[in-house]
């Protein structure tokens, strides 16, 4: 029976299980970029006798034909699933898929009759494009609908929670929600809070201690919302006592999500009320364990979390140059002044006063080691830091340093109370830029000078196989917590003097050489330890 429009277009009703195949084998072959199939998990044609069903579908995939099949995957057909999924990588899963259809870039071929087990007894066939368009409508329909098919293989195999879509319209309902998923979190958490207010009553709720409670464990929590007046107490709090709870300063909105261990998530529109009970702020929301779903809102979540920490990077390093303009001011004022006043106290007096000329003198070099270190950051971030290698002996380099030390200590003020020492090992050669070193040596004496009002400074080398270290011992505040981080870049400094590039320059010099500087505070609590080595060489 043929019903058609013209010579060109037919639609006919196949009748026969042979005339069924050999249409579908006509059609499978015909196709030149795309076929699409949908069968129930009893009608596939292998099942029906189509022995070379897998031959061809392989075939079309050796052609560069586009392949995607639907089923429902279950129990009894796990195993030929699988061999279809070697062969077609879109290959997905749908609940409740009664009989079979199958439609091409021009023809589409559809069983008539909704039975399982018997075989195929006849079908539908169309080249009309109308026809077609429809049939290829209504498989896009099914494919957004289905799931992939690693999915539902793991819930057969290995015992997974069916994939769900709650939409949810009760605002208790969606609390609970909320305190159940961080109640269960075994990994990660990325918390999404558009009001700072909703922060403050998860607080109160609760919620807030499962989250901590999970942080202890070493669990990653992540949270993003707007800081302010509201809740900046909370957010102190939590990065004081909660090192595994990292909180960004995100911007007010209206949708909020929390995703769980990747496997599950509640995403819901956030309306500001004044309203006490956090459940009266949320509108219409989505609980689901689907993955792909997952996948995007972690992407939007992560996308989010980036731009607001180069946000935060931004306002530090703003913060950061404008304490640094303020400080290297200060500093650059302060032996200029000096200089000023002792050339006027000398012009003034008759006599020449040496203490006036040594003051000058001293301001003098300060200014110069300011200036020298402003350059030096500037050549190493356009990278046109010069290094210029020789051989001497450090020992002696760092002997004659400390000796210079020792002679300022003499003229600290009658407070300060600082004894200076240096291990000496004997010769100890290196390869290096001598003048380069003894600013490193110079930097870190000089740190630790400005952190030490009482004490010792031990200063010491030990020479390895391959390699020497220098260290440098205080007894003084040590390294604030602060800075820890951030001890070696630049501006990084607690203190009312100084500049806080000088550990970034040493840093930089170091590393040039091939070698590695740290700081630490001491084990007993009292100061601080840097250090640094470099490659030794035979003498």
């Amino acid at each position: 029976m043929v019903l058609a429009k013209s010579s060109t277009e037919k639609t006919e009703v196949l009748f026969g299980q042979h005339d069924v195949l050999e249409k579908w084998k006509q059609c499978a072959f015909d196709t030149r970029k795309e076929i699409n199939i949908y069968a129930d998990s009893g009608s596939s044609l292998e099942t029906f006798g189509f022995k070379n069903y897998l031959e061809i579908l392989n075939h079309l995939k050796q052609k560069g034909v586009r392949i995607r099949y639907i089923t429902e995957i279950s129990k009894t057909n796990l195993q030929f699933c699988k061999l279809l999924m070697g062969i077609i990588p879109e290959f997905r899963h749908l609940d409740g898929i009664r009989g079979a259809f199958g439609v091409t870039d021009d023809e589409f071929l559809a069983t008539a009759t909704l039975q399982e087990i018997k075989p195929v007894s006849h079908a539908i066939y169309s080249n009309a494009k109308q026809l077609v368009q429809i049939q290829r409508h209504i498989f896009e329909t099914l494919w957004n609908r289905s799931i992939v098919a690693e999915r539902k293989l793991k819930e057969i195999e290995q015992g997974m929670e069916p994939e769900f879509f709650e939409v949810i319209n009760d605002q208790q309902r969606s609390t609970e929600i909320i305190a159940t998923l961080a109640n269960s979190v075994k990994q990660e958490v990325l918390l999404l809070l558009t009001q700072s207010k909703s922060m403050v009553r998860l607080y109160k709720l609760g919620i807030f201690d499962q989250l901590m409670m999970a942080s202890t464990k070493n669990i990653k929590i992540r949270i993003i919302c707007p800081i302010n007046s509201e809740n900046d107490e909370l957010v102190k709090y939590l990065h004081a006592n909660y090192p595994h709870i990292n909180i960004l300063n995100g911007t007010e909105g209206e949708i909020g999500l929390i995703i769980v261990d990747n496997s599950k998530f509640f995403i819901s529109e956030v309306r500001e009320e004044m309203v006490k009970e956090f459940s009266k702020t949320l509108g219409f929301g989505l609980f689901s364990n689907s993955i792909s779903l997952i996948q995007s809102i972690r992407l939007f979540f992560e996308l989010l979390w980036k731009s607001d920490e180069l946000n935060e990077k931004l306002k530090d390093h703003e913060r950061l140059q404008a304490e640094f303009i303020n400080i290297a001011s200060h500093e650059i004022k302060t032996p200029i002044q000096a200089i000023l006043t002792y050339s006027e106290l000398l012009q003034s007096e008759p006599d020449k006063n040496q203490s006036n000329v040594d003051a000058i003198q001293r301001n003098a070099l300060r200014l110069k080691l300011l200036s020298n270190n402003l350059l030096d950051m500037t050549r190493i971030q356009s990278k046109t830091l010069m290094i210029r290698k020789e051989k001497f002996d450090l020992s002696h380099l760092v002997s004659s340093i400390v000796e210079d030390f020792r002679y300022q200590l003499r003229n600290m003020p009658a407070d300060t109370s600082i004894e200076m020492s240096f291990s000496n090992p004997g010769q100890v050669f290196v390869e290096a830029d001598k003048e380069r070193v003894t600013q490193i040596v110079t930097n870190l004496i000089h740190n630790a000078l400005k952190f030490t009002r009482e004490g010792t400074i031990t200063v010491s080398l030990k020479k390895g196989k391959d390699e020497v270290m220098v260290s440098i011992k205080d007894t003084g505040m040590g390294i604030d917590p602060d800075i820890m981080s951030s001890l070696f870049t630049k501006f990084a400094t607690k203190h009312h003097s100084g500049t806080g590039v000088g550990l970034y320059i040493s840093k930089s010099i170091v590393e040039a050489h091939g070698g590695k500087i740290w700081g630490r505070n001491n084990s007993n609590g009292k100061g601080a330890t840097f250090a640094f080595v470099l490659p030794s060489v035979k003498s």
